[in-house]
């Protein structure tokens, strides 16, 4: 599924930021649930492409499916003596989607 396909909704609110910073990362921008993704400020392409690309996880894994494998995949990098959160593949693959877009930018300029 092309990520440009992808349907989904984006709700920016600056509020979510303190909130997101408590309970989530300390740096972190945006968290997709399902095809909604929350951000504290508006997301250029290439934020983008990597929360369209956890928007195409959820419809792959389903709810339930989608955290028990993210959750997984946490803890498989956790036991392996690595980051739960940047070495989740679920991550990985995200990255990937973004830095692409990123390349594609670089290259275009």
């Amino acid at each position: 599924m092309a990520l440009s396909s992808v349907r989904y909704r984006l709700i920016v609110q600056p509020l979510f930021k303190p909130v997101g910073q408590r309970f989530i990362l300390d740096n972190w921008l945006a968290i997709t649930i399902e095809r909604w993704i929350f951000s504290w400020r508006p997301l250029d392409e290439a934020e983008l492409a990597h929360e369209l690309t956890h928007v195409r996880q959820w419809q792959q894994y389903g709810f339930f499916g989608y955290i028990v494998a993210y959750m997984r995949e946490s803890q498989r990098a956790r036991k392996a003596g690595k980051d739960q959160y940047r070495d989740n593949r679920f991550e990985i693959e995200a990255r990937a989607a973004e830095d692409a877009v990123r390349r594609r930018q670089a290259g275009g300029q």
